[in-house]
């Protein structure tokens, strides 16, 4: 009897075991409406520009969505239009899960240098069963392209070579913007991109703050790289191997609109780790 009924249980717990494997989970997900990105840069030069507006997850069905332009710094009319859509709100079809809000950038004063101004993009309102999610604002940056350190900025390539021989050439991105918080005079931002093998060892890809002394741009030495206590140093020389003492990492602006950069720097650790890399200088970059 004791036999019958544990071979009774066993077929039972076999049926559902099937019963579970072969069950079927559905997912739900619910539609929602929101911007691609929380914040755009566009040229004052740029004419129209659009900002994506994207249903995810959508049903099929005809949706509408609100968006609303707020002025910053950037003021309607002026430096600005809003093209499309006239009144706000942005018609989606069953078939369509992407509009753009179409802005019309004005170059009001061209030639001269006003600063970066800006203005708001927001999701105020979306049709019944569509929520508002994920991204519902964007700040649209509008750079003065008539910034006087415009010949800096931009993005730089080359080939920086390693002393040590760890990178006995790397193909380098240098990109160099303007410091929203320095004097627009003088102040830029360099990235990380400088230090090639650092930032492929570590993963540390940190900003390092530099001044434009006539046709130099120098990054004060001692600059943390963004990882454990290691910090940027610069040579005073081409090669370390002829340099006496520590100087800033210098960057020159050729005639023929290069950058070449003066002197071997590199990652140091100040507790005694010594360098990680150290580039020679010489190496020319190219503005793309």
């Amino acid at each position: 009897m004791k036999r019958n009924i544990v071979l009774f249980v066993a077929a039972a717990f076999a049926l559902l075991s099937m019963a579970s494997c072969n069950r079927k989970v559905e997912y739900q997900y619910n539609p929602y409406a929101t911007l691609y990105h929380s914040s755009f840069t566009v040229s004052e030069s740029a004419g129209e520009f659009n900002i994506p507006v994207l249903i995810q997850n959508a049903t099929g069905a005809d949706v509408q969505v609100a968006v609303k332009i707020d002025e910053g710094k950037a003021l309607d009319g002026v430096d600005y239009e809003v093209i499309s859509p006239a009144n706000g709100i942005l018609s989606f079809s069953g078939e369509t899960d992407s509009l753009s809000v179409v802005v019309k950038i004005y170059d009001t004063f061209v030639g001269e240098f006003t600063g970066s101004k800006d203005f708001n993009v927001s999701i105020s309102s979306a049709s019944e069963g569509l929520s508002v999610g994920v991204i519902t604002n964007a700040r649209v940056m509008i750079d003065d392209v008539d910034h006087p350190l415009a010949a800096w900025i931009g993005s730089w390539t080359g080939e920086i070579t390693g002393f040590f021989g760890n990178w006995p050439k790397a193909a380098t991105t240098i990109n160099i913007s303007a410091n929203p918080d320095g004097d627009p005079f003088t102040d830029l931002i360099v990235d990380g991109g400088i230090n090639p093998y650092f930032q492929a060892a570590a993963g540390a890809n940190p900003d390092y703050s530099a001044v434009v002394e006539g046709n130099q741009l120098i990054i004060a030495s001692d600059q943390p790289c963004g990882y454990s206590d290691v910090v940027l140093l610069g040579f005073n020389a081409p090669d370390p191997n002829s340099a006496d003492s520590y100087d800033h990492a210098r960057f020159e602006l050729q005639e023929n609109g290069s950058l070449k950069l003066l002197n071997a720097y590199g990652a140091y650790t100040p507790s005694g780790g010594g360098f990680y890399e150290i580039y020679l200088g010489g190496a020319v970059f190219t503005k793309q």
